[in-house]
C-alpha cells in the first residue's frame, strides 16, 4: 500500500532552505505549487488544501479567506461550505492549535456529513495543521480580539494509502511555520518587484487575502489610504472599497488616491496611485493657482473671480502651504509639473 514516508532531519533542513530561496523569485501561485511538490518528497499525500481562515469569536466554524487546492476539483471549497458546520477537523484544530490533526476518515470519530464529503473526494486519511500568528488575533472587523487568523494545510491520502504516522505529523509541524513565513516573503517579493517593474508609475501596493484582510503592504500604502480614511485600522479594506471590488469594478477613485485591483491566486493585488497635489486644493484655490500660472496679477485674478485682492492673497498662502512652495515663481513651476 502506498503512503509510507519517513523524512530525516537533513531532508527537512534542505526543504526549508530551498523554500526561502524559492520565495524570492516566484509569484504566489507558482510558489504554492512548487512548495506542495517539494513537500510531497517529505510526506506522501495524494491531494491537499492550503489556505487561510478566520475563526470568529464563540464559533468553531472557520471563515475561510483563501484557498489553494491540489489534486482536488475546483468546486471543492464550495462543496465544503455546505458542510462546514459539521467539520470536526476544523473544530479539533481550533481547540488544540499546537498539535497536528491526524486521523482516518470514519464515522466513529467524524460526522456523517463530513465523512460523506471526504469519501466523495477519495479522502480516507487526513493530516492537518494550522499555524497561528500571535500578532494576528483579530475579530471579523480587523480589531484586536479573541479570534484566530490562521494559515492551515490539510494533506489527504486516498483509499489505497496507509495511515499517516507520528513522524509525518511531526514533520508537518516543523515545516509549517517556515511555509507560512516564506509565503509572506513571496507576497512581499511580488509587491516589490511589481513596483520596480513599473518605474514610470509612482504607486504603493499591497496584497489582501480573499477576505480583504491586509497581508503585505509597501511602506506607504497604509498611510496613503489613511488620508481618505483617517480612522482605518490598517487591517481590513474599508467596506465601501470592498463593495466596489465585489461589484466587479476593478478601480476606485478617492480624493487622495486611485486604486486598481487584480485577483492573483486567492489574493487581491491592489495598487494605490497618489492623486496629484492639485487635488489637495479647493476648487477656488485650483482656479487661483491656474490663473497665477498663466501670468495674471492679483488685481486681474480678483476681478475675474469677483473677490477682493486680500481674499486672493489668502488663497495664495493656502496654495503655498498645500503644495510645499514659497513664492509665485515656484508656483508656476510646480503647477506646470503637475498638470
Amino acid at each position: 500500500m502506498k503512503g509510507k514516508s519517513v523524512s530525516t532531519t537533513e531532508d527537512i533542513l534542505q526543504f526549508v532552505s530551498l523554500l526561502y530561496q524559492a520565495s524570492s523569485h516566484m509569484q504566489p501561485g507558482d510558489f504554492k505549487q512548487w512548495t506542495i511538490t517539494q513537500l510531497r518528497q517529505l510526506i506522501h499525500f495524494d491531494s491537499a488544501w492550503w489556505g487561510r481562515a478566520l475563526f470568529p469569536e464563540l464559533s468553531d466554524t472557520p471563515e475561510v479567506h483563501g484557498n489553494s487546492l491540489f489534486q482536488l476539483p475546483e468546486d471543492y471549497f464550495e462543496q465544503w461550505q455546505k458542510i462546514a458546520d459539521c467539520d470536526t477537523i476544523a473544530e479539533s484544530l481550533y481547540k488544540n492549535s499546537t498539535k497536528p490533526f491526524m486521523s482516518e476518515v470514519q464515522l466513529e470519530t467524524m460526522s456523517g456529513a463530513l465523512c460523506d464529503f471526504l469519501w466523495r473526494h477519495d479522502v480516507y486519511q487526513v493530516l492537518s495543521f494550522m499555524k497561528v500568528d500571535p500578532e494576528l488575533l483579530l475579530d471579523a472587523k480587523g480589531n484586536m480580539g479573541e479570534s484566530l487568523l490562521v494559515d492551515f494545510l490539510s494533506l489527504y491520502r486516498n483509499r489505497e494509502g496507509v495511515a499517516f504516522e507520528a513522524e509525518d505529523g511531526n514533520c508537518l509541524r516543523l515545516v509549517m511555520p517556515h511555509i507560512v513565513l516564506s509565503l509572506n516573503h513571496c507576497l512581499e517579493f511580488s509587491v516589490l518587484t511589481n513596483q520596480s517593474a513599473q518605474s514610470n508609475s509612482v504607486f504603493e501596493a499591497a496584497m489582501f487575502d480573499s477576505g480583504f484582510m491586509l497581508n503585505t503592504p509597501s511602506i506607504g500604502f497604509v498611510e496613503l489610504l489613511k488620508r481618505d480614511y483617517p480612522d482605518w485600522d490598517g487591517c481590513v479594506l474599508p467596506d465601501e472599497i470592498q463593495e466596489n471590488v465585489l461589484g466587479s469594478i476593478l478601480s476606485w477613485k478617492g480624493r487622495h488616491f486611485t486604486l486598481t485591483f487584480e485577483f492573483i491566486d486567492s489574493y487581491w493585488f491592489i495598487r494605490a496611485y497618489p492623486s496629484s497635489l492639485l487635488s489637495e486644493l479647493t476648487d477656488r484655490e485650483a482656479q487661483v493657482a491656474e490663473l497665477f500660472a498663466k501670468g495674471k496679477t492679483y488685481m486681474e485674478i480678483a476681478q475675474e473671480i469677483n473677490r477682493a485682492p486680500t481674499t486672493v492673497r489668502n488663497h495664495l498662502q493656502s496654495i503655498y502651504l498645500k503644495l510645499g512652495i514659497r513664492n509665485k515663481v515656484e508656483l508656476v513651476e510646480k503647477y506646470r509639473s503637475l498638470i
